[in-house]
């Protein structure tokens, strides 16, 4: 694939190493190839248009993960059969 993100017109090419689809968004791995140099920049996550290096998209998984601890944390928390009684009316 080649792109110009620069909007210069000097493609580049685009290497896709890998893809997964989560719900109707598209992660990619993918990295850059100057094709005049050579030079590679990357690798990248791509999810849908937004493009995170290897650290960011590692920041951004930890961050999920700890939000869906949470979020089982409290959901079993809140599990009725091991509830106290607040209000007994």
């Amino acid at each position: 694939m080649r792109h110009a993100p620069d909007g210069t017109g000097d493609a580049g090419v685009v290497h896709i190493g890998g893809a997964l689809m989560v719900r109707r968004t598209v992660l990619r791995l993918c990295a850059t190839i100057d094709a005049v140099t050579g030079t590679e920049d990357g690798p990248f996550v791509l999810v849908g248009d937004d493009e995170f290096t290897l650290h960011e998209a590692e920041s951004l998984l930890a961050a999920v993960t700890q939000l869906v601890d949470q979020g089982q944390r409290s959901f079993a928390a809140q599990d009725p059969q091991g509830a106290l009684p607040v209000l007994d009316a």
